[in-house]
């Protein structure tokens, strides 16, 4: 079972994603930016990391990408080794445009969020990792 932070700011979208993960993954909300880097901090303090962290690019006062930035800077941080996160950026921003200005990410999805590919993105990614 993964060990997911979801960090989106949307009701209906956070929802969808916990019910889209329920059974197979354990999962931690957050609903902003400054929270879901707050979260990802104490876990890996705690080393217990995230598997997969679902950021939505949207949120208010830290977006996304804000917070994929500090997230990385985190990680890379800390004196013991800690399994890097992966992030997958939630958005409603055209393909195009995500795939131009990656900052680090592993993967994006496009809302609205349909579950089949959303597991079948993260079964992918995880099996990219072995």
């Amino acid at each position: 079972m993964w060990k997911i932070l979801v960090a989106e700011d949307d009701l209906a979208n956070q929802q969808k994603l916990l019910e889209a993960l329920k059974g197979v993954a354990k999962c931690t909300l957050a609903t902003s930016g400054q929270e879901a880097l707050d979260v990802f901090k104490k876990a890996i303090k705690s080393k217990k990391p995230f598997d997969f962290v679902l950021l939505d690019v949207t949120m208010p006062r830290m977006d996304g990408f804000e917070v994929l930035k500090a997230l990385r800077g985190e990680e890379e941080k800390r004196k013991e080794k800690v399994k890097e996160a992966i992030v997958m950026m939630i958005t409603a921003y055209k393909d195009s445009l995500m795939e131009k200005y990656n900052m680090g990410w592993d993967d994006f999805i496009t809302k609205p969020i349909e579950k089949d590919i959303l597991l079948k993105h993260m079964q992918d990614l995880e099996g990219s990792r072995v």
